[in-house]
């Protein structure tokens, strides 16, 4: 069984800390409200600092973003002046989200026509709720979830989707080290 499916419903913990602070599954609700603010934690090698890690954990954790309070300056001093802490808390946020526990597709190498201009978090939502999954739950379930799920409901719809199994990627990855011997 492909290792990314299992770890997306075996792992997210509902007592996961980030910062020291309970963080709810990160869910595509998440994603929308950082998408917006435009947090470099969602972007790879977007040079995120102490404050952008600081107001996504806050916002997964349910905390309003206004005045900084005592226990968050404490936790940008912590992170401002101990480069190993807030690398750990950089990675324990990038374990927490699970993205590395999405779905991972073979892709055709012919080009699509038109373009879809609605984000994709909506119409994973969408996809979700028309399935029978209720609004809130598609909204708050762990990402890593939604996306499994959208992905089955699409493939039981007539999708041409083909996941890649964590089994197949090592295959690939083994075959390509031999070829580059």
């Amino acid at each position: 069984m492909d290792a990314r499916f299992l770890s997306s419903f075996t792992d997210p913990a509902p007592n996961v800390k980030v910062l020291g602070r309970f963080v709810s599954p990160f869910c595509l609700r998440h994603r929308v409200i950082l998408t917006a603010a435009d947090s470099p934690i969602l972007k790879a090698n977007a040079g995120v600092r102490p404050i952008d890690l600081l107001v996504a954990v806050k916002i997964c954790a349910g905390e309003p973003l206004g005045k900084l309070t005592w226990r968050d300056h404490w936790e940008l001093w912590k992170m401002t002046n101990r480069d190993s802490y807030f690398e750990s808390q950089i990675k324990l946020f990038g374990a927490y989200a699970l993205t590395e526990a999405w779905p991972k597709f073979w892709e055709k190498s012919t080009k699509s026509g038109g373009t879809n201009t609605t984000p994709w978090m909506l119409t994973v939502v969408c996809n979700l709720i028309a399935n029978g999954i209720p609004e809130e739950r598609a909204w708050t379930m762990p990402e890593s979830q939604a996306i499994w799920m959208h992905s089955g409901f699409a493939i039981m719809n007539g999708a041409q989707l083909k996941v890649l199994t964590t089994e197949e990627e090592q295959t690939l990855e083994e075959l390509n080290k031999t070829l580059n011997q």
